[in-house]
């Protein structure tokens, strides 16, 4: 559910590799911080700030918010 709310059903039919690429990253996140919620995409926002982490997340939520 998160995935179509965030992304779309399908990739757009421009930008698609930027849309790829952003899903791809998307993933990531959730299976390097598993992330299980069915809802929200990156899930709630790092408690501390651990710099790998709270980078990429603050870098997909600016990326999401175009899509």
């Amino acid at each position: 559910m998160w995935f179509v709310t965030m992304l779309g059903p399908v990739p757009p039919a421009h930008k698609t590799q930027e849309w790829m690429d952003l899903a791809t990253q998307v993933l990531a996140y959730r299976v390097t911080y598993g992330i299980t919620d069915q809802v929200v995409a990156l899930g709630p926002a790092p408690d501390e700030y651990v710099p790998r982490r709270t980078e990429w997340y603050r870098e997909l939520t600016k990326d999401l918010r175009r899509w």
